[in-house]
């Protein structure tokens, strides 16, 4: 019998684009529609997408917030790949600097983190919105920026509010949002997250894969 191929190292941690899948209320809802079908006697499929830049998995510019900002073109895509540690957050309603602080003593500069909260055990995707969400509070944001984090991703549509957006993206933290941590336990991984290059835009769709690595 042939051998078994090899299990993958790593996990996706993309959260699948579904037609009319949840969205954030004042975004473009997510449609995915065929324009050509075999089925129909054409030579070929082609899909049209339509959607926000912010639908599942994506990665925000400072553009997002920022009016100056810069566009999801000009990211530094050096945050969005290598080290990083998925947190497992207890709090019910937020990521909190007092949290952080116990959970992460010895944060370097340059960090990328994910936090895995609640929403994950919700499996957020398939369910109707909500504001009840995980959010990183702004206390949590400037120990962030403070101690030279360059990444931080979350599991549901947003990071936060606006002000823990503007302290993210003006202090040049590349911030991923809708990620699929289920298969992802606590831990530290290498990661690799691009976003769509998009001109001019304020965020993009984004594929993120992680590979475990040894504590």
């Amino acid at each position: 019998m042939p051998d078994s191929p090899t299990p993958s190292p790593w996990l996706d941690l993309t959260t699948p684009i579904t037609d009319q899948m949840l969205h954030w209320p004042d975004n473009a809802p997510v449609h995915i529609r065929p324009t050509r079908s075999m089925a129909w006697g054409d030579a070929a499929n082609v899909t049209e997408l339509s959607l926000s830049a912010h639908t599942a998995t994506h990665v925000d510019a400072p553009r997002h917030f920022l009016a100056e900002g810069a566009d999801v073109t000009q990211l530094d895509l050096s945050t969005l790949m290598g080290p990083a540690r998925v947190v497992r957050i207890e709090h019910e309603q937020f990521v909190t600097r007092d949290e952080l602080e116990r959970q992460l003593p010895e944060v370097q500069p340059g960090a990328r983190l994910l936090f895995r909260t609640r929403n994950t055990e919700r499996n957020w995707s398939v369910q109707p919105f909500t504001q009840d969400f995980v959010k990183v509070r702004a206390d949590a944001a400037k120990w962030l920026r403070d101690n030279g984090v360059v990444c931080v991703g979350v599991d549901y549509l947003s990071v936060g509010p606006a002000d823990t957006h503007k302290i993210l993206l003006g202090a040049s933290i590349t911030v991923i949002e809708g990620l699929n941590l289920r298969q992802a336990e606590p831990g530290r991984y290498d990661i690799i997250c691009l976003p769509l290059l998009i001109e001019g835009a304020d965020g993009a769709p984004a594929r993120i894969i992680a590979r475990r690595l040894q504590e």
